[in-house]
């Protein structure tokens, strides 16, 4: 499902939302789905929270949803974001998700255990989100991106050596040359550190 048109779809075929903070910098709707879907329960983390009371566009979004009683405050549990760190080095995206991503990513996982009749999405146009998703199978919206298109597997490595190493060090120095390292696509069997 891909929201690039301006338009948005019915929300009539699901009964919970996760939203990702990418809804409410963008001004997403919230009163426009709970009218096509009254029954429809909107949730975040106290991370999501958190980071969109940090703009001034998002925190009016939140303050007036609130103040409605449609959006719902849920943090996951230790055992499914314990499933969400598994998934996401094995995708190679552990690097690139942040503590507010895991936790929308752990309460989708929860909500599918506790509401197993329910038909839950998770909206967000954070690719690694989407990637580590796909790979557990939770159904995603993206609001403004095209999203990915299918799984795929990172690997981090070092752009100057081409050094491989595990995906929990995006972002770090190389340990042999310095060089900050980097993600790409993982392409066959390649020597690990």
């Amino acid at each position: 499902m891909n929201h690039s048109t301006g338009s948005l779809p019915s929300f009539n075929q699901f009964d919970i939302i996760v939203l990702d903070n990418t809804a409410f910098v963008s001004g997403f709707n919230l009163n426009l789905v709970t009218f096509q879907n009254p029954a429809i329960q909107m949730y975040i983390t106290m991370d999501i929270y958190e980071e969109a009371l940090k703009n001034p566009r998002s925190k009016q979004i939140i303050e007036i949803a609130e103040a409605q009683n449609i959006l719902r405050i849920q943090n996951p549990t230790a055992d499914s974001l314990s499933t969400v760190t598994t998934y996401a080095t094995k995708t190679g995206d552990i690097g690139a998700l942040s503590k507010p991503d895991q936790s929308i990513i752990g309460l989708c996982l929860d909500l599918k255990l506790d509401f197993a009749e329910k038909r839950i999405i998770l909206m967000s146009d954070d690719y690694s989100v989407q990637n580590t998703c796909s790979a557990l199978k939770i159904p995603i919206f993206k609001l403004h991106k095209k999203g990915i298109k299918k799984k795929i597997q990172w690997e981090i490595y070092c752009p100057q050596c081409f050094q491989v190493f595990p995906p929990n060090e995006l972002g770090n120095l190389c340990d042999h040359c310095g060089a900050q390292l980097k993600r790409r696509r993982y392409r066959g069997k390649r020597r690990r550190i």
